[in-house]
């Protein structure tokens, strides 16, 4: 059934809508179907999503378009939620075991209360570590909301910085190389050679500004930018829809914006 289901991601941002919806074929991946709409300028509000009649019309639109087998996986925006390490006990735990201590965790590595957030993790084997994200469980409802009244049935969300890992990790860039992204009103970044593996920040900010301060070590620069924002030269451009190896016209005239969409498509299933 995997090869019949189409994975969709989903990227809303504060002035359009991406979406990319990708099969898997037995030598790549093809691009089945892709869609970008213009959107009000106050779609989102500090990364809540604020509904509209064009938002509607948008997503009524992509889902009228979908198979009946599609898995759907949203963006979200990274500044809507906070991550915590978290170490992993000595005693392996299974689910729901596991559930039950990030549930108990979360209670001092965040200071909100615990049945005000919603709660994601996922284990890293390589620091024994766990990553914990909490968002508030009411900014997930307005994100939920339209997309539920436009028919849509999300199987995941997922933060913008951790889909463009995703990208940058199927394109099969070196360890050592970082992806800078102009999406929306920020920069997003990637490097796996950096503390903090991803990250963002204000669209003022300089590209070489950030290189330098929050990836430093990277031996490679990869940039990926609409046509009005020119980056320095040190940035070699990454062109997101060339990990899909069946393409059929007409495709996107700018694909770097379907940068976030192409990771949330490309993500693995979540096991359990």
């Amino acid at each position: 059934m995997a090869f019949q289901t189409w994975q969709v991601g989903l990227d809303i941002q504060n002035t359009q809508l991406c979406a990319l919806a990708i099969q898997r074929r037995r030598e790549g991946w093809q691009l089945r179907r892709w869609w970008r709409q213009a959107l009000p300028k106050d779609t989102l509000r500090n990364g809540v999503l604020q509904s509209s009649p064009e938002l509607q019309a948008a997503l009524r639109g992509l889902q009228r378009q979908l198979p009946q087998r599609y898995s759907l996986r949203v963006g979200l925006p990274a500044q809507l939620a906070l991550q915590r390490p978290l170490t992993l006990p000595t005693q392996r735990l299974q689910e729901p075991a596991l559930g039950r201590y990030v549930t108990a965790a979360a209670q001092r590595l965040f200071p909100v209360d615990a049945n005000a957030l919603a709660l994601d993790y996922r284990a890293s084997d390589a620091d024994r570590q766990l990553y914990v994200t909490a968002a508030r469980q009411e900014a997930i409802a307005q994100w939920l909301a339209p997309l539920q009244q436009s028919a849509l049935r999300p199987a995941v969300f997922e933060l913008t910085t951790h889909a463009l890992a995703l990208t940058a990790q199927a394109a099969g860039l070196p360890d050592e190389a970082a992806l800078l992204l102009c999406h929306d009103d920020q920069w997003l970044w990637y490097c796996r050679a950096s503390d903090s593996l991803v990250g963002w920040a204000a669209l003022e900010s300089a590209p070489e500004d950030l290189a330098r301060r929050c990836f430093p070590l990277a031996g490679a620069l990869y940039g990926c930018a609409p046509s009005h924002v020119v980056l320095p030269a040190a940035f070699s451009p990454f062109e997101p829809l060339r990990l899909f190896a069946y393409q059929q016209p007409p495709l996107p005239s700018e694909d770097t914006a379907f940068c976030i969409a192409a990771g949330l498509a490309l993500r693995p299933e979540d096991c359990g």
